[in-house]
């Protein structure tokens, strides 16, 4: 890294921390500077602090609040670290995990148990939550592997089929989707329309280790894949010249951000623009260089995501906004921003 690359990099590092420690703080129930610092070192069996927390404090900190921040800086992560890989994988920075049939899998599937749940009696009999998640993982995968088998031909996918198969299987899921929600009835609407909009308000220790997991696996290999992506970026046939196998990097990147993705919108809902918008500011930032983007790009992600948590549960509390709305009111006008120079650019 430069040294301007390593000053963000530091400087992001810190506000990350930062961000974690204020919406660990902030809500109904407060934690002071103090408490917070004892409370994490009676965890540990250390005196850090003298002090004093009540029993309901420490109760928040460990059984809502950390995994619930923890889960944000997962799924932050996930999202902007997939967009990135798929941006430089597409060649184009309005590109996110949504354009090949993640998003619009899980959702349908999601929406498919809550709505039928009620119907098949067999279903009822195991975990609702868990079963929308799975669901939702299930539905992730199916898509893609259907967006993907349609791109391949003589063994070689395509980018432009691939687009073009990823739009068509959005639009047909949404179509299902939206005869779901039709057939819905006023809870399960009201269960429907928090999922699809996001939220982390279901967030435990036991799902967030499972989303930790996967994330933390893929993104190692993504981060592993930065020099082939620069050296794709220069086109697939150049690419070839520089050793890198196309077919494998294309499959490997759809693979590892479709299971983070996946992952992180079976437990939190589809939580939008930040797969588009982290990127294009960090290659703004930084530049295009992959080695620079992907980490950084992590990093910014978890901060967005975190403070969208801590701003969706605070501004209206004691009622939750989706975080889904909140990230959206972020990123859509910097994604007008960056329509208006990607035209400048063309007219030039």
């Amino acid at each position: 890294m430069d040294k301007k690359v390593w000053i963000l990099f530091v400087s992001l590092t810190i506000g990350l921390f930062a961000s974690m420690f204020l919406s660990i703080s902030m809500g109904s129930v407060k934690i002071g500077a103090g408490q917070f610092v004892a409370i994490i070192g009676d965890g540990l069996g250390i005196k850090l602090s003298d002090s004093a927390y009540s029993f309901s404090q420490k109760a928040v900190f460990w059984n809502i609040r950390l995994p619930r921040v923890l889960m944000s800086v997962v799924v932050g992560v996930a999202l902007s670290l997939s967009g990135a890989a798929l941006q430089g994988l597409f060649r184009n920075p309005l590109v996110d995990a949504g354009l090949i049939g993640i998003s619009s899998g899980a959702s349908f599937m999601a929406s498919f148990y809550i709505v039928m749940a009620t119907s098949i009696p067999v279903l009822q009999l195991l975990s609702p939550d868990l079963m929308i998640a799975f669901s939702a993982f299930l539905g992730a995968l199916a898509a893609v592997f259907m967006t993907y088998r349609i791109s391949v031909y003589n063994g070689k996918s395509n980018i432009t089929i691939l687009i073009l198969a990823g739009v068509a299987l959005n639009a047909f899921c949404g179509s299902l989707t939206g005869l779901i929600t039709y057939l819905a009835n006023e809870q399960q609407l009201r269960d429907l329309t928090f999922w699809t909009m996001g939220s982390l308000s279901g967030a435990k220790w036991s799902n967030f280790l499972i989303v930790f997991l996967i994330v933390s696996v893929a993104a190692t290999i993504m981060f592993g894949l930065a020099k082939s992506l620069d050296g794709f970026a220069l086109g697939e046939s150049s690419a070839h010249y520089l050793g890198v196998n196309v077919q494998r990097l294309k499959a490997l990147v759809i693979i590892l951000s479709t299971l983070m993705v996946g992952a992180t919108v079976a437990f939190t809902g589809v939580i939008g623009f930040v797969g588009l918008v982290v990127p294009h500011i960090v290659r703004s930032l930084i530049g295009p260089a992959h080695k620079n983007l992907l980490p950084v790009s992590a990093l910014l992600g978890a901060i967005i995501v975190c403070m969208a948590d801590l701003v969706s549960r605070t501004l209206n509390a004691p009622t939750e906004i989706p975080i889904g709305i909140i990230t959206s009111l972020i990123g859509t006008p910097i994604l007008v921003i960056m329509i208006f120079r990607q035209k400048r650019t063309l007219i030039a």
